[in-house]
């Protein structure tokens, strides 16, 4: 039988034991665990951002563009090689420096695309209205239509919270998508205008080569422009190699400061 002075006791180490927070704290183990789920997303992030952005900086990157893209690599690389040495929390600081530096990269190059976009539409625009072609000017309804989708995800990316750095440059893809989009209408739409009824074709399923054959012989002043964006727009890079593959051959990584601390520490 249950004396009666128990009874205070329990009631104590109840409340006592309630009074403990519900959430465990967080030990160095997870919080390693934690920075390595993280980083390896990052990396995994990174590798599209590279690829899907290259074929711009390679074909018509300015010099400042190509400086900042090459010290996003160059930091993403950093960031592999602490990886590899399970330093896990500064190789997602590198991840986080080289997203930081992509996110202004592709709001510039998104800017861009946007604008050319616009142009080439412009300057295609009085031949289609004149010749007053259903199929051509509803291409180039498409391609006004795509550039303003362009705008509105860019401005979407741009009010995202500072520190979601990978749901921003996704929006940034989506936006550059459009605009490229847009590109592709613009040229459809002005095949479509100047080929003979009698040669007509379904532009929208045709190829790469295809396209390209029409583009060639769209204007001679301006055939190596609109090859280059036509090159751009299928995600290609103009002559040997791109300058994402020209980095990685020569990273020249003691550039980054930090990359010279870091080769010190164990």
């Amino acid at each position: 039988m249950m004396k009666k002075y128990a009874f205070p006791s329990i009631i104590i180490i109840t409340t006592l034991i309630l009074s403990i927070p519900g959430h465990p704290q967080r030990t160095k183990s997870s919080l390693k665990a934690g920075n390595q789920r993280s980083s390896e997303k990052g990396l995994k992030d990174n590798r599209y951002f590279f690829y899907f952005i290259n074929s711009s900086v390679s074909n018509m990157g300015t010099d400042e563009e190509k400086s900042m893209y090459k010290e996003a690599i160059q930091r993403d690389m950093i960031a592999q090689f602490l990886y590899m040495k399970f330093m896990f929390g500064e190789s997602f600081d590198e991840i986080r420096k080289s997203q930081k530096i992509l996110i202004d990269l592709y709001r510039k190059i998104l800017e861009k695309d946007i604008s050319a976009t616009k142009e080439l539409l412009n300057g295609f625009a009085p031949e289609v209205v004149e010749k007053n072609n259903q199929k051509s000017r509803r291409y180039m309804n498409l391609g006004y239509r795509d550039t303003t989708n362009a705008r509105v995800k860019m401005v979407m990316a741009d009010n995202y919270r500072d520190s979601l750095f990978s749901m921003r440059l996704y929006e940034y893809v989506r936006a550059i998508k459009y605009a490229k989009h847009g590109k592709r209408y613009a040229f459809l739409s002005i095949l479509e205008s100047r080929t003979p009824p009698g040669k007509k074709k379904e532009y929208g399923i045709l190829g790469f080569d295809e396209i390209g054959k029409f583009i060639s012989g769209i204007s001679g002043d301006k055939k190596d422009l609109y090859t280059l964006i036509h090159l751009d727009n299928y995600y290609r890079s103009k002559g040997g190699k791109s300058f994402y593959d020209m980095t990685w051959e020569n990273p020249r990584l003691e550039e980054i400061e930090e990359y010279k601390n870091y080769l010190k520490m164990k």
